[in-house]
């Protein structure tokens, strides 16, 4: 990215941000700039072609809201590409949700929880029970505190590093440690009704 290149997509950008007639043409020049590389970008991060191209689309969009709030504190492209990291961080979530909601749930639950009680010896009755409570105590944690949820299923499920965490929280790793200590003692709040059960059992 030379000096050139990065002084005209400010120029684009700043006619974008003021939204004349020139605005559409600026969108224009640096959607025909920067599409191939984002998509290059998203497509090396396994997103399939089609949905690079549905994730593009969104950069720009976004590009377009966002344009008026940017104050050129970094490059033009290194937002860009951001803001595509972004969208490729929350398909991933959306994905990962709509498809493995329930086995999220359990295995979160199962290393924050049932693993410290001890679920040996239940009733088939009972463990179906317990992992209905289970599931109610984690969607409530998971509505109450949406990126406390999002962390520890990033930790458990997907098996995120500290530092990988912290990059996407944009914390230091140790902050990011504590984070995700105080994440489990809430998520521990939330599933307290469920002990009961595994008293009985």
């Amino acid at each position: 990215m030379t000096a050139d290149t990065s002084g005209q997509d400010r120029l684009w950008l700043d006619l974008v941000a003021d939204g004349g007639p020139q605005a559409d043409k600026a969108v224009e020049s640096l959607f025909r700039q920067y599409r191939r590389p984002l998509m290059g970008f998203l497509i090396r991060r396994g997103v399939g072609a089609d949905v690079a191209e549905e994730l593009v689309q969104e950069v720009f969009i976004r590009m377009v809201r966002g344009a008026s709030g940017f104050r050129h504190q970094a490059r033009v492209s290194s937002w860009l590409f951001q803001i595509a990291a972004n969208l490729h961080i929350d398909q991933t979530r959306r994905i990962s949700l709509e498809d493995t909601m329930d086995d999220a749930q359990w295995q979160v639950i199962e290393g924050t929880v049932a693993t410290q009680c001890g679920t040996g010896g239940q009733d088939a009755a009972g463990a179906e029970a317990l992992q209905e409570c289970f599931d109610r105590g984690f969607s409530e944690f998971a509505q109450a505190h949406p990126q406390r949820a999002q962390a520890l299923q990033h930790a458990v499920l997907h098996k995120w590093s500290v530092r990988d965490i912290a990059t996407f929280l944009n914390r230091t790793e140790g902050a990011t440690r504590e984070f995700l200590s105080q994440c489990r003692k809430k998520l521990r709040e939330h599933l307290a009704p469920c002990r009961d059960f595994l008293r009985e059992m």
